[in-house]
């Protein structure tokens, strides 16, 4: 409750002024029409400047962000609270303390919990009494409002713009603009012909590095994080994309740095979809190499041949250590513990009920995920369209602008990536069963049978951390299979059944 006969006395008093944005300071007259339109106040209102501060009390007088007390307001409000003799504080209009309604208010009742009487050189308000206060809300009210409603101009005429195809945001790289407003195009410069030409290298096959090292030598000097940005930008293809827009993406007034069908190929290759990923072929013989430890010693085994004797093995490389096996054996035995692991077809129903539980779980836990994500990529979301209004507005400045609107943009690119993920792992929930089934009844002719990839999947599958080779035994030891191979076994001796095993002659061959 404001103390309204707390009231200081005399006449002197401290002038503040204010812009929201750099560009105004600059460019703009409103500082120096604020100033004299107070000083005029001053002088009819026979008031008297107090000499205190920098500027001998003027404050302000420069651009600071509205959303929040900036050092400059905080500044003034400390001095006034040291000097009683200022009695009075100056504005041409209240909303020059802030375009927030609530922190403006905020600050005049901190004023006048001080007993410092602010007063408005525009309309001749203030807060002297409780209804000068109230009218001092009301115009705050009035002024806010009319904020709010010049926002939603600005963000209907920008969807408008976008609709008809004119882009008139920040432009990214490579890119100037002609025109404005609906009659802005879009057209490349020699950093987008460049641009252009990453796209090309891309399709061809190129790596990232090698398109960057093309891109430095040209002038364009890039991070492989910024290269991806544009790969990733539908801009370069002549496309505007913004939740303003009802479908998300429209055609653009923009020339073209790469057509929209080699933008989609480009995406195709960094999701490795296409192949279009040249790798040097992997020795197809040792599929064992680095999956398979030393039980000795825990080194992971190497493979190498004796092109003399036209054969393969594999070993530890430990000094002192040297375990070294034939690679026919461990392929042998490796694929006769697989064929151990198959699942018995007579309880392939059961199984299918248990993986399914197992699904079920993951992908409850995994829904809730979703539903967490999205909440909060709302929330971004609210969050960068404010961040965008307050700067048409003029409520921040733009560096405060850019700083905070690359971090949300930053943060719903994670969301949205995170998004991607779940959906593909919560789709197609019985294809996924099914393969699990149909490879769990197979293990071993599939590893038998595949190619190096599938056979490292196998791997990974069955032993995620790897295996054991004792030369003691010459065999494997098994105790770091997956844990679902402990659940199905525990489930099979709980009905009575024993799995198939391979005969003794099958074993027999195995020896090397």
């Amino acid at each position: 409750m404001i103390n309204y006969r707390q009231d200081r006395k005399g006449k002197k008093c401290v002038i503040w002024t204010r812009v929201s944005t750099q560009y105004q300071e600059e460019n703009g007259g409103s500082l120096d029409y604020q100033k004299t339109l107070c000083e005029k106040y001053v002088e009819r209102e026979g008031l008297t400047i107090a000499d205190v501060g920098e500027n001998h009390g003027y404050f302000g007088g420069k651009h600071e962000s509205a959303k929040t007390p900036g050092k400059m307001i905080k500044q003034m409000i400390s001095i006034v609270k040291k000097d009683s003799s200022i009695r009075y504080v100056i504005v041409s209009e209240f909303d020059r303390f802030s375009r927030s309604n609530g922190q403006a208010i905020t600050i005049l009742e901190e004023l006048r919990s001080l007993g410092v009487i602010a007063k408005s050189a525009k309309t001749g308000f203030d807060t002297s009494t409780k209804e000068g206060f109230m009218m001092v809300r009301n115009s705050l009210n009035v002024a806010e409002w009319d904020n709010d409603n010049r926002a939603d101009k600005f963000y209907s005429g920008r969807q408008h713009c976008y609709e008809c195809g004119a882009y008139i945001g920040v432009l990214p790289k490579g890119y100037y603009r002609e025109g404005k407003s609906l009659n802005s195009v879009c057209y490349l410069n020699e950093e987008g012909q460049l641009i252009g030409k990453a796209f090309k290298l891309k399709i061809l096959g190129y790596s990232n590095g090698e398109i960057l090292d093309a891109l430095k030598v040209r002038g364009l000097d890039i991070t492989k994080q910024t290269l991806n940005h544009y790969f990733n930008n539908p801009f370069y293809a002549g496309k505007i994309r913004s939740k303003m827009l009802e479908n998300g993406m429209v055609d653009g007034k923009i020339e073209k740095a790469v057509s929209w069908e080699d933008w989609l190929e480009v995406q195709r290759i960094m999701s490795n979809r296409s192949g279009k990923y040249k790798q040097k072929k992997k020795k197809e013989q040792f599929p064992l190499t680095h999956h398979v430890a030393c039980a000795d010693c825990g080194t992971r085994f190497t493979a190498y041949s004796v092109k003399s004797k036209g054969k393969d093995y594999y070993k530890c490389n430990k000094i002192g250590c040297k375990n070294n096996v034939s690679a026919p054996e461990m392929h042998c035995k490796y694929k006769q513990l697989l064929y151990a692991y198959d699942l018995p077809m007579s309880l392939l129903l059961q199984y299918e009920n248990i993986i399914r539980d197992m699904f079920r779980k993951h992908t409850q836990e995994s829904t809730n995920q979703v539903t967490m994500l999205k909440k909060h990529l709302t929330e971004v979301e609210n969050d960068l369209k404010k961040c965008i209004m307050k700067h048409s507005t003029d409520k921040i400045d733009d560096e405060e602008y850019m700083i905070s609107s690359t971090e949300l943009k930053r943060s719903k690119a994670d969301i949205e990536a995170e998004l991607e993920k779940y959906a593909l792992d919560l789709s197609n929930l019985d294809d996924k069963i099914n393969q699990v089934l149909v490879t769990c009844s197979k293990l071993g002719s599939l590893w038998d049978d595949g190619d190096l990839e599938t056979k490292r999947q196998i791997q990974e599958l069955v032993f995620p951390n790897g295996i054991l080779w004792d030369r003691e035994i010459r065999n494997y030891r098994t105790t770091n299979r997956n844990a679902i191979f402990d659940l199905l076994d525990r489930f099979s001796v709980s009905y009575g059944n024993k799995k198939e095993t391979p005969s003794e002659e099958d074993v027999s061959t195995c020896a090397g």
